[in-house]
């Protein structure tokens, strides 16, 4: 049943039919029993009243009877046996040895007898079970069906307590449907009941993740713009030199220029992409990876421009170790690393990778050969879009932007070193334990 109000509601009114059963057959079977009680009591203080004397009993006296159509029968019995008197002359009760209340059977029909000894005398007090039982089912009849009438009305009270304690839960989804799409102003959990404010906080959450989802998605398609409009803006520069060419030196010029600003201008396309894919990284779920392989796949991807720089690439220590990172961003990562390496180091250098363990945590190191990066500009180089001055043409400003996105969401440590090379070492520290950090290194600066 997916409407809560028709749950609470079958719930409910189940419950209060059930009481109001329970509570019928209990009232009803005390009334019985107060009944039974009642007519016993009837039987002996009858018994008791004719024990005093003969009360001017009609035909009281040897042989003496009275009418029959009265609802008790009463014999007495003399100390010698005989019966001195019966209420109804065609009805014999037998004779009780046994004092106190008994159940007799006299043809078909059961009767309720009290006997008691008084003066030598014997008395018996009988009653028909079937008066007395049609008499009980009277009053007990009597005593349930108030609470049969009352059933009804505990329903329809039932109902009103479901509709007013589901209206605050009708008011928040109306506030909620009423909102803009861009509203993600927090809830107040003091305003809503008690137990609502769990999911008040739960959304206040989402709202929260929404909002950050939504500035990230508004701050790319700026950056975006921003960073397309200078390459679309010189590729067409370069398009309208290729038409103003007159000889095929010229054309040839124009042509290589218009290739590699297509370079350029597919390198940023690529590297927008891949932040597009690492911010929106929830998508793809953190599980054990293999970051010994990411390490190969990075320089099998990279091995194009590590030929076309001349930058002598390889991975010179490789321990197999698995990490918790998301597959695809952990690939991404450690293209990036290496693309970075290759297009700052000058032809005839050098990029090393190394996959290691150091104490607790899981280390990749990319060193490269390149002119490296000054102290004081490294805490900067994880911004996006940011160039040093001196960077080579071609870069989009986006890959170590992209690397720390994908660290971060790994839980991963980025440290910037001066690399024995002679140029920049990048360290990553995956699953690194939480008590104790790893050993510090003098000038690292860490993300």
């Amino acid at each position: 049943m997916k409407s809560l109000r028709a749950q609470l509601l079958v719930l409910l009114t189940a419950a209060v039919l059930l009481a109001a059963i329970v509570q019928a057959v209990v009232v009803f079977n005390n009334a019985m029993r107060e009944a039974d009680a009642v007519f016993d009591y009837h039987l002996q203080q009858l018994a008791l009243s004719l024990a005093s004397g003969d009360l001017g009993l009609p035909g009281f006296g040897p042989g003496g009877h009275a009418r029959d159509d009265v609802d008790y029968v009463v014999q007495v019995w003399s100390p010698d046996g005989q019966r001195i008197y019966v209420s109804r002359p065609r009805l014999e009760l037998p004779d009780q040895a046994v004092l106190g209340y008994a159940n007799v059977n006299v043809g078909t029909q059961q009767w309720r007898v009290f006997s008691m000894q008084a003066g030598g005398r014997t008395i018996q007090v009988a009653q028909p079970l079937l008066s007395r039982r049609a008499l009980a089912l009277t009053f007990a009849f009597s005593s349930v069906w108030p609470m049969l009438l009352i059933a009804p009305i505990l329903l329809l009270a039932v109902a009103w307590v479901v509709r007013r304690s589901l209206k605050p839960l009708r008011a928040l989804s109306q506030e909620l449907e009423n909102r803009a799409a861009t509203s993600f102003d927090p809830l107040e959990p003091q305003a809503v009941m008690l137990e609502m404010q769990p999911v008040v906080r739960a959304m206040n959450g989402l709202f929260a993740r929404t909002r950050q989802a939504f500035d990230t998605q508004q701050m790319f398609v700026a950056d975006a713009a921003h960073e397309l409009r200078s390459p679309l803006a010189a590729l067409k520069v370069q398009i309208q030199m290729l038409g103003r060419a007159h000889d095929d030196a010229a054309r040839q010029l124009a042509l290589q220029r218009l290739g590699s600003g297509l370079d350029r201008a597919t390198h940023l396309v690529e590297q927008l992409l891949a932040l597009a894919r690492a911010d929106s990284g929830g998508q793809e779920s953190v599980e054990p990876t293999s970051l010994t392989q990411a390490a190969r796949l990075a320089l099998s991807d990279t091995f194009e421009l590590a030929q076309i720089r001349g930058v002598d690439a390889g991975l010179e220590q490789a321990d197999e170790i698995t990490v918790e990172a998301p597959p695809n961003g952990l690939r991404m990562l450690a293209r990036n690393l290496v693309d970075n390496a290759l297009r700052y180091t000058p032809a005839g250098g050098r990029v090393d990778l190394r996959v290691r363990r150091e104490g607790g945590c899981a280390v990749l190191e990319v060193d490269d050969s390149g002119p490296g990066i000054p102290p004081e500009e490294r805490p900067r180089v994880f911004d996006r879009f940011y160039r040093r001055e001196t960077s080579p043409p071609g870069g989009s400003g986006l890959g170590l932007a992209i690397v720390k996105t994908v660290a971060d969401r790994s839980r991963a440590q980025i440290s910037l070193l001066d690399s024995p090379l002679g140029g920049l070492r990048v360290r990553v520290l995956f699953g690194c334990p939480e008590q104790g950090s790893p050993t510090h290194v003098p000038g690292a600066v860490t993300a």
